[in-house]
């Protein structure tokens, strides 16, 4: 049972930029089951559970490792859509900076207009450097917690509510799926322009953050935008996530991996990495 954090912790936590999601303890074998396709036009109708060898290398990996963690993916062109563990909990933390971005696009949308100089100067150090200050400074320039909330009701979330202080909410990985398939393919209130931007950003994250989702992928064959967050708990227990897209030869894909309990960020990067290569592993094996 998740613990309440301490004020004074997580606003030390949130100034040193220290971030991500915070869940303690272990499932040794999780359920497995189907994720809802993010709702936006070009998105197919959700499809069924993923291949048995893949589920069984996920299984074997989570006993191995005894390590919380969940995994969301979206295969682009056939419109399978699932998650492994899906009843996982854990904070949005950094990851919030991405529907946060959103957030920002979906009003430039609406007011039919173009980023100014600052906005983009700010959502830059925002995605591509996970700069926290930046972040406060747009998210209050957005309109905070009911705008976001906006947002995230327009992708169809369920599972994750906006909270005044960012990042401190709850979220699944199958809410942060729907958030990186907008990324990735793109939505009808968002000028198109604009997600071309979005796009951008998340794939020239700064390299000592490219990690993540991307372990497991060749350059060659794969395009990788993706968002990371790291954060302790209350517990000082690390919680690592990742999520973003996949673009390879003949295999596009929207992958989300979140962790919770390892003692080291090191040892979450590692577990993360690990599972997200499984799959990785599996989508791509066609384009090497």
């Amino acid at each position: 049972m998740r613990t309440t954090f301490f004020k004074s912790l997580l606003a030390s936590l949130l100034a040193a930029g220290t971030l991500v999601s915070a869940v303690a303890g272990c499932t040794p074998v999780p359920d497995q089951g189907e994720a809802a396709v993010p709702q936006q036009a070009a998105t197919p109708s959700p499809t069924a559970r993923p291949e048995t060898q893949l589920m069984t290398e996920l299984d074997r990996y989570n006993a191995e490792t005894s390590i919380d963690f969940s995994v969301a993916l979206y295969e682009h062109d056939t419109g399978q859509a699932w998650t492994y563990n899906p009843s996982g909990r854990y904070l949005e933390a950094s990851l919030v900076k991405v529907p946060i971005l959103l957030t920002l696009l979906r009003q430039a949308t609406e007011e039919g207009r173009e980023l100014s100089a600052g906005e983009r100067a700010l959502a830059e150090e925002m995605i591509r450097r996970s700069d926290n200050t930046a972040t406060d400074q747009l998210y209050a320039l957005v309109g905070g917690a009911p705008e976001l909330q906006a947002t995230y009701d327009r992708l169809g979330i369920s599972e994750t509510v906006a909270t005044e202080i960012w990042g401190t909410n709850e979220t699944t990985a199958e809410d942060q799926l729907r958030i990186a398939t907008a990324v990735a393919r793109g939505v009808d209130w968002i000028d198109p322009q604009l997600h071309e931007y979005a796009v951008t950003l998340l794939e020239s994250v700064v390299p000592e953050q490219s990690w993540g989702i991307s372990a497991g992928t060749l350059s060659s064959v794969a395009e990788v935008g993706l968002k990371n967050g790291w954060l302790q708990d209350d517990l000082l227990s690390w919680n690592v996530g990742s999520s973003g897209f996949v673009l390879g030869d003949g295999a596009e894909y929207s992958l989300v991996v979140l962790t919770a309990g390892t003692e080291t960020l090191e040892d979450g990067i590692a577990v993360l990495e690990g599972a997200a290569s499984i799959v990785n592993r599996w989508e791509l094996r066609d384009s090497a």
